[in-house]
């Protein structure tokens, strides 16, 4: 068994997450989440959780923050493995792009939404990382247009 969910009280369930064993201790790992809604909408909940873990796209829930995550990146990835100025544009794409308009979202509750809200063109540098057949090479428009239906 993987997961389990338990009532807690009418409306409210606890999903029960197994992360297996802890290597040193063996002891059993698990992660609870609370959940408000039906008993079905909590079992979708649960095999949703457990899809992640098996893609590997679970991310236990934690109070850290994008910009936190960002920083803690460009301290023991981005400095030590690239060269000084593709570090230095890291850095600067992080400080005057990301963290001002993603910072304060939990990293956890991070998602693809909220990349698309915040305009493409206004990251002169993430133009470089759209592959070339998505980019708007006609002037004007919107980059995320092109990326939606693939077409230039």
């Amino acid at each position: 068994m993987r997961g389990h969910i338990k009532q807690r009280v009418k409306g409210s369930w606890s999903i029960v997450l197994e992360l297996g064993r802890d290597p040193a201790t063996n002891k059993r790992r698990q992660q609870w989440t609370t959940f408000r809604g039906t008993k079905r909408d909590a079992e979708r909940k649960l095999a949703e959780l457990q899809h992640q873990m098996d893609t590997s796209s679970y991310l236990k829930p934690s109070r850290l923050r994008v910009a936190e995550f960002l920083q803690q990146w460009l301290k023991d990835y981005a400095w030590p493995n690239v060269a000084p100025r593709t570090a230095e544009g890291y850095e600067h794409i992080v400080h005057q792009h990301l963290i001002p308009a993603l910072g304060a979202i939990p990293l956890s509750q991070l998602a693809p939404q909220d990349l698309q809200v915040y305009p493409v063109r206004s990251w002169p540098a993430a133009i470089m990382i759209i592959p070339k057949q998505y980019r708007n090479t006609k002037g004007g428009g919107d980059e995320r247009d092109h990326m939606k239906t693939g077409q230039e």
